[in-house]
């Protein structure tokens, strides 16, 4: 009797307690980061965010980043991340193949510097003949768009040797090392650069503005994409993560993103589609 007794109370409490074994943890949500700057560096800035994000939502949150940007489109194809922070024309590639949904942008936009030595003469775009530049991935929008002006100033893609590297400071150290004649870099990666590494080297060029980067989330994750907006545009300097991630990155808060933006970024969007091997 009296271990029927036990058994019947062991019943009772399990039965009482099984609500709150059952409702577990939320799952963290993932952030998916564009590889333009190293892991280290990447990873730290957008700390910042995901603290911020965390708290207000209220949900674990996770960043992550993928070792160069095919991969990293692959990765957004695949669903593998709640949300991600991506190039203008990957994103809007993104959008017209899977549903993401495009939030927010950044307030500074983005655009292609052409860094050079200050010990190597590069005075016009034909001393760059036979020569080595030197940036991120080849799909890359900055990348794409400095190759377009070489081009357009009579350089072809057959003029050149062109030599990935694996983030912007390490283009910048290729430069002053006279490995490479020139690097095609973006605000964002000028601003990463230290002081002795600017003072080695000038802009040869700077291209005009194209869209920044782009915040866009997955139309399967249970996030609220409006309450997600909200909070992104709220993000700026008064906000204590705000000004510490935006004094680390030279951006100066984000915008909404209006559909005639995504659409304007379509030629870049197929030049991309064709660069990554898609149909």
């Amino acid at each position: 009797m009296k271990n029927l007794c036990n058994s019947m109370l062991c019943l009772i409490l399990v039965l009482f307690l099984l609500p709150s074994i059952t409702q577990a943890e939320p799952a963290p949500l993932r952030i998916g980061i564009l590889p333009t700057l190293s892991p280290r560096l990447l990873l730290k800035n957008y700390e910042y965010v995901r603290r911020y994000l965390a708290r207000e939502l209220r949900q674990p949150m996770i960043l992550g980043t993928a070792t160069d940007f095919k991969a990293f489109q692959n990765q957004t194809m695949a669903d593998q991340y709640d949300v991600i922070v991506t190039a203008a024309h990957l994103g809007r590639l993104a959008q017209r193949e899977k549903g993401w949904l495009p939030l927010a942008t950044y307030q500074q936009a983005n655009r292609a510097l052409l860094l050079v030595s200050n010990n190597l003469p590069i005075h016009s775009v034909q001393d760059l003949r036979g020569k080595t530049i030197t940036s991120l991935d080849p799909i890359a929008l900055v990348v794409i768009q400095g190759r377009q002006w070489l081009s357009d100033k009579g350089l072809r893609q057959i003029d050149y040797h062109y030599v990935n590297a694996p983030g912007f400071t390490s283009a910048a150290h290729a430069v002053v090392q006279q490995e490479a004649a020139m690097a095609i870099i973006s605000p964002a990666g000028y601003k990463q650069l230290s002081e002795a590494l600017r003072n080695e080297t000038h802009i040869f060029q700077t291209l005009p503005e194209v869209p920044a980067l782009l915040w866009l989330v997955n139309p399967k994750s249970p996030i609220d994409p409006v309450r997600l907006k909200a909070l992104l545009l709220k993000f700026n300097a008064t906000v204590p993560e705000g000004r510490q991630f935006f004094e680390l990155t030279g951006y100066e808060g984000l915008h909404e993103v209006s559909g005639e933006e995504m659409q304007a970024l379509d030629s870049y969007a197929d030049e991309v589609k064709v660069l990554l091997g898609r149909k």
